[in-house]
């Protein structure tokens, strides 16, 4: 949006807030990103640059307000598709959908839609086209139809946490027709959604432009449309953001901070994400095979000199993997150790002889992990370790062989150990089953997943809990990755354009969510 150009009078911006605008009078939203996704099916595309595209274009049965208190973090679940639920039995939810709900194409959104969403062929079976999403839902028997607007949800065991489900990550509903006429390849491309925008240009490394679904049911999109463009470099965001040519840009680190404070049409909006950024250990690797070296270099990380040196200590690091926000929280349980001389005993111990330890990070995707991975070299030289760091340009590049640590992030899709360490940890998690590189599997022992099993299907909290704290106790003694830090996630923008971030990576463009001044 180019506020020199764009006149917005005083009748007009009442009534844009109000929604009336027509689309022609509308501004469009420029957002100034570090990267792209590389697909738009929202069962698949759930990384963080994933979502903060997707989160605009589909909606969940329900949804978790995360302006309620205007702190955009959130645990009540309000109405989405969904105009109501209720619990039928510990194993099944019944919903009922609202009526006259509008996809992007004009078809009516129905309990076939739904229940094709969640269905074997797409997400659910030994071989489903959009396989990712499998991992959040893997208590999901089916969905059954009650009538065109009633499904009945129902679960394979006991599972507590459904509603949840329903109201996180993979659980956007989709259009059964044109998936199925069309099918996947053509749908991660050209996606059809209910949210209140849709897709309209996509341009690979370049830009994806969204612009206004005007049937949206949650009122009409205060935005002619929301142009998101690949700007990989913090000083271009920043300097576009200056000149107008951008309305929003994420991803500024803490040091930029005092710079666009100086310009009085700038503002900043920060919020410490639920997500962690964490290291995966490869321990099938011969020089990781031994947990003892494992432990050693998290043992050398000094995670509060880098939360002091990097975030300026306005983040945190979780004790384990939990959040306080989490309602199984233990907030006794032990965290991570900075202990240099207990990392050289294990390594001692292990008969590390200074091996090469390959350290593959991509760039411009975690913001601040170069620099982190050049601190945390130090740590790990002055306990003796030799960790060579080797940037990429891509994801791709980072996982080629001959790479022994990589970088990732744990994205807390829901308060409880079912939205983060159960998908991304457990059996059927990225760690523990790699399709494209079986050999790094994570041979985790069978006590952890015994645990992660009774997390999924006890409903007693005392039981869940003590088996969480079982599976706690495991993953920190085999050190299969290490976590660092929660993030401090600052967004600058233009002041005349109000919009809050939430403490996931969704970027939400919703009439209750921008307004413009």
């Amino acid at each position: 949006m180019r506020f020199r150009t764009v006149l917005i009078g005083l009748t007009t911006a009442l009534t844009l807030l109000a929604g009336a605008v027509p689309a022609a009078d509308r501004p469009t939203v420029t957002v100034a990103v570090n990267d792209l996704p590389d697909t738009l099916d929202p069962a698949e595309g759930l990384g963080n640059v994933h979502v903060r595209v997707v989160y605009s274009m589909f909606d969940s049965p329900i949804r978790r307000d995360f302006l309620a208190d205007g702190s955009g973090r959130a645990s009540k679940l309000v109405p989405g598709l969904a105009e109501s639920w209720r619990r039928v039995d510990d194993r099944t939810v019944e919903l009922n959908l609202r009526r006259g709900v509008k996809f992007h194409n004009g078809d009516e959104m129905t309990a076939d839609d739904v229940i094709f969403t969640f269905s074997n062929a797409r997400v659910l079976g030994e071989t489903p086209v959009a396989a990712t999403a499998k991992r959040f839902w893997s208590t999901l028997s089916h969905v059954e139809k009650v009538d065109r607007y009633r499904v009945r949800v129902v679960s394979r065991l006991p599972d507590v946490m459904l509603e949840q489900r329903l109201a996180g990550y993979a659980s956007w509903i989709v259009n059964a027709r044109e998936y199925l006429l069309k099918g996947k390849e053509h749908f991660m491309r050209h996606p059809v959604g209910t949210g209140p925008y849709k897709l309209a240009e996509w341009v690979d490394g370049e830009h994806i432009e969204l612009v206004a679904h005007d049937d949206y049911f949650g009122g009409k999109p205060t935005a002619k449309a929301i142009r998101f463009v690949v700007v990989p470099e913090v000083s271009a965001r920043i300097a576009g953001l200056v000149s107008g040519e951008y309305d929003i840009a994420v991803n500024i680190p803490p040091d930029q901070v005092p710079v666009i404070a100086r310009y009085e049409d700038l503002a900043l909006e920060q919020i410490v994400l639920d997500n962690t950024h964490v290291l995966v250990f490869f321990p099938e690797k011969p020089i990781l095979q031994d947990k003892r070296v494992r432990q050693a270099l998290s043992l050398a990380i000094d995670r509060d000199l880098l939360r002091k040196a990097l975030w300026e200590d306005r983040n945190y690091t979780p004790n384990s993997h939990q959040l306080p926000s989490y309602e199984m929280y233990m907030a006794d349980y032990p965290g991570f150790r900075y202990d240099p001389a207990r990392a050289k005993a294990l390594l001692a111990e292990a008969g590390y002889q200074g091996e090469e330890i390959v350290y593959r990070l991509p760039l411009n995707y975690y913001l601040l992990s170069l620099e982190a991975a050049q601190a945390m070299q130090q740590m790990w030289a002055a306990v003796g370790l030799d960790v060579k760091i080797e940037p990429r340009e891509n994801w791709n590049q980072t996982l080629e062989e001959g790479v022994d640590i990589r970088p990732w992030s744990n994205t807390h899709r829901m308060p409880d150990p079912l939205g983060s360490l159960v998908p991304q940890w457990g059996p059927n998690g990225p760690v523990q089953r790699n399709k494209k590189f079986p050999q790094r599997e994570w041979k985790a022992p069978e006590a952890f997943n015994v645990a992660l099993r009774a997390i999924e299907t006890e409903t007693d909290p005392a039981r869940r809990q003590a088996a969480y704290r079982q599976a706690l106790d495991v993953w920190m003694d085999e050190v299969p990755g290490t976590m660092l830090y929660n993030p401090l996630e600052t967004y600058a923008r233009r002041k005349a354009v109000v919009w809050k971030p939430y403490s996931l990576y969704y970027m939400d463009f919703r009439p209750e969510n921008l307004r413009f001044e």
